[in-house]
């Protein structure tokens, strides 16, 4: 696979290394939610050892993207739909922190060409295309606070979120959504 993020790690960084190819494989849907990690099977994918990839585990488990189960194993979180409201909700009350600071000093350039994609989605749009850019917007805005604490924090909800969305999107009108979107940019 061109650019898998379950390819062998090759840096100096090793344990970070692993912990970044693992997450990007969970938050993309390459390892669903719900399913077992094998600590064997993903340290001859990454051509690392089983330690790496067990501290990675724990690392991911304290993100709350991994549940470790005693006696049965590390899973890839399955957010319940009270899971899923709770984060977006909480995801809310941080954007609009997010965006208060971003009205001090807006990113004119990236908001308008996030107009211009957001404005053209339609409900026979690809959700897949959507989410990526639904992903960039919010990066966006949480990159925008100067707030490393509040990125941190924003960042691992997104991860989180992400894990119901690949789940959920079929659910949602993209036309309201970028809607709402197209809202945001244009109150900032």
């Amino acid at each position: 696979m061109f650019n898998d993020p379950l390819s062998p790690a090759r840096n100096v960084d090793l344990r970070q290394i692993v912990y970044e190819k693992i997450k990007e494989a969970i938050v993309d849907g390459i390892i669903p939610p719900g399913e077992r990690l094998s600590e064997v099977e993903l340290a001859d994918r990454i051509a690392v050892s089983r330690t790496a990839v067990r501290e990675a585990i724990r690392q991911l488990a304290q993100t709350g993207l991994i549940t470790l189960v005693p006696r049965r194993g590390a899973f890839v979180t399955l957010p319940t739909a009270k899971d899923a409201s709770d984060l977006y909700d909480l995801r809310t009350a941080l954007e609009v922190m997010a965006i208060e600071h971003a009205c001090k000093t807006p990113p004119v350039e990236e908001l308008e060409k996030f107009l211009e994609k957001f404005s053209h989605f339609s409900d026979e749009g690809d959700p897949s295309l959507f989410l990526a850019e639904d992903r960039r917007f919010h990066a966006l805005l949480r990159d925008s606070t100067g707030n490393r604490f509040l990125n941190l924090t924003l960042d691992n909800v997104a991860d989180l979120i992400h894990l119901c969305r690949h789940y959920s999107i079929e659910n949602v009108r993209l036309s309201a959504t970028c809607q709402e979107h197209v809202e945001v940019i244009e109150a900032l």
